[in-house]
């Protein structure tokens, strides 16, 4: 199950690859790697997109000697296509240091990253919840009446990051706003921005569907915080320098989640 949620936040978060916003181009790569605990690294290469008309000569991403050490062990990678690298084994562990370093363009690309703990007492304040739809031909009041706000607890006594992301499960989704003028690309997911508190409220405004929902908290880095405010307070745009890797653009940290659950009725 935890490995099913961090693939949806990858989905949700990793695009930084055809992004219009780039620097200036400078031959250094993008990187893109969360670690969590308990999967296999992976690691994913991409070139920078010029934004100039000039045509640059740029190293393969599939025959690079890219290696991770941890605890005074070195693991080579091994190239998929496509600038994925991964290491079946190399099993990240919440608390370890990973060191990146490989060579591109006459360049040494290094970054590191620690997997913080995972999250520790969370409590949700309900696990169910009911909100009238809206149709065309009903009655309701438009926006329909929320409910309270979902309230989450952990505790954080360093005061780190935390980010709260929800996902619907249903194969077959339900809108609670189900008009002639909705959106027929209506998000599945949504995230709160990241928080040095304990706690944080679930607007109930920002569920678009009915049925089951994953509620993951998740224990971010400082880096990984910081997107949000470089990046037009989103994190889908890792185009922005992440000052953890050097000679290289895009994201390598660290993260660790507990995941709780949610239901949202027709009332």
């Amino acid at each position: 199950m935890k490995k099913i949620a961090f693939i949806s936040l990858l989905l949700a978060l990793s695009s930084c690859n055809k992004d219009a916003s780039l620097p200036e181009y400078n031959f250094d790569p993008v990187v893109t790697a969360y670690l969590s605990p308990g999967v296999a690294f992976t690691l994913q290469l991409a070139h920078q997109q010029s934004t100039s008309s000039a045509t640059f000569s740029t190293p393969s991403l599939d025959s690079l000697d890219i290696t991770i050490t941890t605890n005074d062990t070195v693991y080579h990678l091994v190239p998929k296509g496509n600038g994925l690298y991964t290491d079946s084994l190399l099993v990240l562990r919440s608390g370890s240091l990973y060191d990146l370093r490989f060579a591109y363009n006459g360049k040494i690309v290094t970054a590191s990253a620690t997997i913080p703990s995972r999250p520790a007492n969370v409590t949700q304040s309900a696990t169910e919840i009911s909100i009238a739809q809206v149709t065309s031909s009903t009655t309701s009041s438009f926006p329909p009446a929320f409910t309270d706000p979902i309230t989450l607890e952990w505790s954080n006594d360093d005061a780190s990051y935390y980010l709260i992301v929800v996902q619907n499960l249903e194969t077959f989704r339900v809108r609670i706003i189900d008009t002639t003028s909705t959106t027929t690309n209506s998000l599945s997911t949504f995230r709160n921005r990241p928080t040095i508190s304990s706690s944080q409220d679930i607007n109930t405004v920002n569920f678009t569907y009915f049925g089951k929902h994953r509620v993951v908290l998740f224990h971010i880095n400082p880096d990984y915080a910081s997107l949000y405010d470089n990046n037009n307070n989103s994190s889908q745009n890792l185009s922005t320098p992440s000052t953890g890797i050097t000679n290289g653009v895009g994201i390598f940290t660290g993260i660790n989640s507990d995941t709780l659950f949610l239901q949202v009725d027709k009332e």
